[in-house]
């Protein structure tokens, strides 16, 4: 089984509320951050915590899949629909990494988006034209990806963009042209001590993803950079919302019972 069959087997189970193959498909010391939190240890105690997510995302399924096989990693950018508390039916774009082991999935790191985020006619076209690119190589994917994590000057990175470059943040904005995409990322408000790394990154023919954090043992943000004639074409920044201040329980409530219509 390849590793990106191994994800996809544990997605499927997840899909459809398997939560004993949920906890088989992870090592028995698996680690797993995720935006809701908190960050857990075992197997045990991630099947615990989807029995509590598919109750909060009730009829869950993993849409649009795209995927980076990069060695023991597989990262996976997916959207999620599902039924909210209310039963209301929404989306959420998600970004999750997983690194496979002799003994199963060994972490996993789940960033997201704000639910239901709603793209203009610009960042669509910007994501469909990077969708549809065929081309492209994953040593040109590393490289343009290495620059553009490495290098600071903004004349050089400004080189790297396309000039319809998207850069899209559900949290703090979207943002056209890269000098708006400067102006927004140094717009975004950074934290008092530290500064965000990079702490890992991993490379596909089409994309990179970049992980970034303070602590290395507290993911902040990963982002998903999507590469076209190797410039960047679009940006998607995924949040550990419990990094930034967001309580992604702050709309929970009990699940509304479905009224029974009886025959009359």
């Amino acid at each position: 089984m390849s590793n990106i069959d191994a994800v996809n087997a544990l997605i499927t189970a997840i899909n459809f509320d398997r939560f004993a193959e949920i906890e088989a498909r992870h090592a028995p010391d698996a680690v797993f951050h995720s935006f809701r939190g908190p960050t857990l240890h075992n197997s045990v105690a991630i099947a615990d915590w989807h029995r509590e997510f598919l109750r909060d995302y009730a009829d869950c399924n993993y849409t649009d899949l795209e995927y980076i096989d990069d060695g023991d990693v597989v990262v996976v950018r997916a959207t999620i629909e599902a039924k909210a508390v209310d039963w209301r039916a929404f989306t959420q774009r998600v970004l999750e990494v997983f690194r496979v082991g002799e003994f199963g999935i060994s972490e996993r790191r789940m960033y997201g988006m704000i639910p239901d985020l709603q793209l203009d006619k610009a960042a669509t076209a910007a994501m469909t034209n990077a969708l549809g690119f065929k081309g492209g190589s994953v040593e040109g994917t590393r490289r343009v990806a290495a620059e553009l994590m490495a290098t600071h000057d903004p004349e050089t990175v400004g080189a790297l963009f396309d000039a319809n470059a998207v850069y899209i943040d559900s949290v703090y904005g979207v943002a056209h042209g890269f000098e708006n995409i400067h102006a927004l990322v140094e717009a975004t408000p950074r934290p008092l001590f530290g500064r965000p790394r990079l702490t890992a990154s991993y490379h596909g023919e089409h994309s990179s993803v970049g992980e970034h954090s303070i602590d290395p043992g507290r993911p902040r943000y990963g982002e998903w950079v999507r590469i076209v004639d190797e410039h960047v074409a679009v940006i998607e920044r995924y949040w550990m919302f419990r990094e930034i201040g967001i309580d992604p329980f702050a709309h929970r409530r009990e699940r509304h019972v479905k009224p029974v219509i009886l025959p009359t």
